[in-house]
């Protein structure tokens, strides 16, 4: 049970730090075009949306076999 929710923190933490780097990614970005921001969010947020789906089921599967 302790592996599992160090399996977990350790996921969590990592989320977090790409995260963070998605953001500054993000700004970078958005400030380079400009123009095309609505774009560049709706690719990012459909990026976020498919780490967070994949994230769960991953956690899901290490749940369901111990």
């Amino acid at each position: 049970m302790l592996q599992l929710i160090k399996e977990i923190a350790l996921r969590l933490g990592l989320g977090l730090i790409l995260a963070v780097l998605l953001l500054l990614f993000t700004s970078i970005v958005s400030t380079a075009f400009y123009n095309h921001s609505k774009k560049i969010h709706l690719v990012l947020i459909l990026f976020i949306m498919a780490l967070i789906i994949y994230a769960l089921g991953d956690i899901a599967i290490d749940i369901l076999n111990i």
